[in-house]
């Protein structure tokens, strides 16, 4: 049996070696890095102009910045969400410095939100610099969390917390069965109706296994309208942002009452309207708070004016003071009573794991918990959103997938990358687990070395899109790289060696990032829209490369991390590693492969070098599979 005090202190342990390993990068990048560097590695902006100065509907300030010389920003930089620091440049005062959040990011402008009130030193004739800053909330309250969950105890926290760790045993409800069920969504596949009814069914905890393609934010979609026709509040938590703008979406457009806590600076732009902050500013009632707030303003004013003279008698001052008292009474009243509207009326929250911290969230007592994309967040980030559930907890994910990112190696090796979903794919039982297995993404040949390697060969690829190819589509020509569902391009033996990025440890291959560019071109000439073709690599500096020779916006470019959960018609893959010590770095996670292969629909391009590759036997198997299938 588990040593809670022993798991939960390790915990505690591995995650200050995180912290520390967090706060040693950002201290080296400013004590042996110029800010020039900085700026190259993409963690700063310099010698940039103040714009403009404005508020967003919700109120934020708002900074919009660009380049002195007016040049085009770098497109591997600071992005939507950082969280970053506003100096003067060059940087001379410490005190001279602010914290806030880039709220959008175009081809030339930077706008950053601010919370506080605007520092003294802003003055548009200034220069100023933006550099990439710690989120420290994270890590204070995955330490609180853990103290908390320890400590619980003769409550629903204490028991789930034992279910979780294997001390007892999950309960089960009455069986469900399939006909007697009315499912909101009549087209799901019995993998998935079987992956509700386990939901359903579960008293304590649930797991639902998604590999890629197979539909697991369609069940999770049908899980949250199951539970809103039950009168559950349910709280839908996943660890990135991105992650919570796609439930928030797909939620949205099934009818479900949608609330997004968070920043508005960190959601997608179409779908701030969602969040707590914008509800509140567009309430009916919010206009009639601008109108007392000004009256305050003006009355404020007027008392300051008379105090300074002293024209006023006693009588008139209590008389003036009395009405400062009722109008701000009164704006107190109004805000409460917004904010108890929107509140009250959204049974379904959406938050990233830590804004699931939020203490506000305790006030609302959810039934259900799910936690979405579950592998890929450290078990003391999990725990955060486990605290608020009434019930039972949802986990959905792919532990084949990507895990959480892992700084430290130390912690690495401490076992912190592991998740609670991994642990209790170990520990529960099949009655409590259920797996998607039919696919609606990929072409079969792109879809069977993954389902053979990870998923013991029970994906099935749907009809719909078993066979299909680029150019199938209208207005794409028929050609070889668009007749074609997948291909491996060997470059072994063309001396296309890697090198190593200055100032990092990336890697980068300059002759492979040419024939991506040729490969993405031949696309093009089939008439095969950029928009639908992704470049991946693991690597970020091939990532900045060849997004600087390909020179095209509207294809996306970005490394195999960062486009996990997500697909395209067409996928260029870059590996990269190319050496004759059959060193692999990166590569040796071959859940990262199986990211990356994994992604694309109709046409899968990898490119690699063989005879390096061949060091570990899934790439050997990987290239002998190509062969099979004729890529």
């Amino acid at each position: 049996m588990i040593d809670l005090e022993k798991h939960f202190k390790t915990l505690a342990c591995l995650l200050n070696l995180e912290e520390k390993e967090e706060q040693e990068e950002f201290r080296s990048e400013f004590q042996n890095k110029s800010p020039s560097e900085r700026e190259e590695a993409g963690r700063a902006l310099l010698r940039l102009n103040l714009v403009d100065t404005h508020f967003n509907p919700a109120g934020h300030r708002l900074l919009t910045f660009r380049y002195a010389d007016s040049r085009p920003l770098p497109i591997y930089s600071l992005d939507t969400g950082d969280v970053v620091t506003l100096r003067e440049d060059p940087f001379l005062e410490h005190d001279k410095q602010t914290g806030g959040i880039v709220y959008e990011k175009e081809e030339k402008e930077i706008t950053v939100a601010f919370s506080r009130e605007l520092p003294e030193w802003l003055d548009e004739r200034k220069l100023y610099s933006l550099n990439l800053s710690r989120n420290q909330t994270t890590y204070r309250r995955m330490s609180e969390t853990l103290d908390r969950v320890l400590l619980a105890e003769n409550s629903r926290l204490a028991y789930l917390r034992n279910v979780l760790l294997g001390i007892r045993k999950p309960l089960l409800g009455d069986p469900v069965k399939t006909d007697a069920l009315t499912f909101f969504n009549p087209s799901l596949n019995d993998s998935q109706k079987k992956a509700v009814i386990t939901a359903l069914e579960a008293m304590d905890v649930a797991l639902i296994h998604g590999p890629p393609g197979t539909g697991k934010t369609t069940v999770l979609v049908e899980v949250v309208l199951q539970g809103l026709s039950r009168r559950k509040k349910i709280l839908v938590s996943a660890p990135s942002n991105a992650a919570c703008d796609h439930l928030v979406a797909c939620l949205a457009r099934s009818g479900a009452p949608v609330l997004r806590m968070g920043h508005p600076a960190r959601m997608a732009k179409h779908l701030r309207e969602y969040s707590l902050d914008f509800k509140l500013a567009r309430h009916p009632y919010a206009k009639m708070i601008d109108e007392l707030e000004f009256r305050l303003s003006e009355c404020s004013k007027k008392r300051e004016r008379h105090r300074t003279r002293r024209v006023l008698g006693r009588e008139a001052r209590d008389q003036m003071y009395e009405e400062v008292r009722d109008l701000r009474k009164e704006v107190r009243t109004l805000k409460n009573e917004i904010f108890s509207q929107v509140w009250n009326e959204s049974d379904v929250v959406i938050a990233t794991h830590t804004s699931a911290g939020d203490p506000m969230l305790e006030r609302k007592g959810f039934d259900w918990v799910i936690l979405d994309e579950a592998t890929q967040a450290i078990e003391p980030n999990s725990w955060i959103p486990i605290l608020r559930a009434g019930e039972k907890i949802i986990f959905a994910g792919d532990h084949c997938q990507l895990p959480a990112t892992v700084r430290s190696r130390e912690a690495e090796t401490g076992g912190l990358g592991i998740s609670l979903f991994e642990r209790l794919e170990e520990s529960l039982g099949a009655e409590s687990k259920a797996m998607l297995t039919v696919q609606y993404r990929m072409h079969e040949h792109i879809m069977n070395f993954s389902s053979r390697k990870f998923y013991g060969g029970k994906l099935i690829a749907d009809l719909s899109v078993k066979t299909h190819v680029l150019s199938d589509l209208s207005g794409i020509s028929r050609c070889p790289a668009t007749e074609k569902p997948l291909l491996f391009l060997d470059t072994a033996g063309k001396g296309f060696e890697e090198k190593v990025e200055t100032g990092s440890e990336s890697r980068y291959n300059p002759d492979e990032a040419r024939l991506v560019f040729g490969e993405f071109k031949e696309f093009l000439r089939a008439g095969v829209p950029p928009r639908e073709v992704a470049v991946i690599s693991p690597y970020r500096a091939q990532v900045k490369l060849i997004a600087d020779l390909l020179q095209c916006p509207e294809a996306e470019i970005d490394s195999v991390d960062a486009f996990q959960g997500r697909e395209k018609e067409a996928v260029i893959l870059s590996l990269v590693r190319s050496n004759l010590e059959g060193e692999m770095g990166f590569l040796t996670d071959i859940r990262r492969m199986n990211v990356a292969i994994t992604r694309a629909r109709r046409r899968l391009t990898v490119i690699g070098d063989s005879a390096t590759l061949s060091a570990i036997p899934f790439y050997r198997e990987f290239i002998q599979y190509a062969e099979s299938v004729g890529g």
